[in-house]
């Protein structure tokens, strides 16, 4: 496709491909990390767009009547590409919340690390489960199902007849809840364990009062913890391997409720 001899039409329709797709690179895991430069992005943005525009510009698309009407209908159309980048990163919100978790009652609550993707400060173990997620993301070709959900957008949903009125509290609030339970399911066996050892040592501190169960708790923790966490790699390969499976079906359900 040559995309320098557009008639008027054409251009139009290429904009809401290029918008859409570069609000979602712009926000999705991954390609949009502050660590890949905005030149790179932005020839990514470009490439995608001209790939997937031959297979959509026949789509009926916005044919606005003035300059206000094309940005009411662009703002709609990055919205698309946000709320499927959004749905995308509540995956890795949920497992950056279980690493959090774990880590305060492991003892490293003050322990952070900078994680490249946002540029933020995040604690030791969320890290860690962070850099495991991506290699599933990526192992998973969970990319894939957010270009093909990208491409199906246009299929679905046209910019002009967006409501975002169908986004109801209660549809916001279940993916919320959804992203909590994943995390709570990713921290609970690690948390069952250290929660036992905490007691067994009030009751170690109860009966042999002449122990200091800081000293000997708090590495006792750490290296429990440690082990856990180890232990549970593959649960939470599994956990989070069944909810990157899940994204299409999450993606039709967001782009048939607008």
């Amino acid at each position: 496709m040559d995309i320098f001899n557009l008639n008027y039409a054409e251009f139009e329709s290429f904009m809401f491909v290029f918008f859409r797709v570069g609000a979602l690179i712009l926000f999705v895991p991954i390609l949009g990390s502050r660590q890949i430069p905005a030149t790179m992005k932005i020839g990514l943005i470009l490439f995608i767009a001209i790939v997937v525009f031959p297979s959509v510009k026949d789509r009926p698309l916005p044919d606005p009547r003035g300059v206000l009407e094309l940005a009411v209908f662009l703002i709609a159309d990055v919205t698309i590409g946000l709320g499927i980048a959004y749905i995308a990163r509540l995956i890795f919100a949920a497992v950056q919340v279980a690493g959090t978790v774990v880590d305060f009652q492991m003892g490293f609550g003050v322990v952070n690390v900078i994680d490249p993707q946002t540029d933020t400060q995040v604690s030791v173990t969320a890290q860690f489960h962070n850099i495991l997620a991506v290699l599933i993301f990526l192992a998973v070709d969970a990319h894939h199902f957010i270009l093909q959900a990208i491409v199906e957008s246009f299929f679905i949903v046209n910019p002009a007849e967006v409501s975002f009125a169908s986004i109801t509290p209660e549809y916001m609030l279940h993916l919320f809840s959804g992203t909590f339970t994943i995390a709570v399911k990713i921290a609970a066996p690690i948390m069952a364990i250290l929660f036992f050892l905490s007691v067994g040592l009030g009751l170690v501190a109860r009966t042999v009062p002449q122990m200091n169960v800081f000293i000997v708790g708090f590495p006792l923790q750490i290296g429990v913890g440690l082990l856990m966490v180890g232990l549970s790699i593959s649960f939470f390969s599994i956990l989070v391997q069944q909810q990157m499976y899940e994204l299409p079906i999450k993606f039709m359900g967001f782009l048939r409720a607008l």
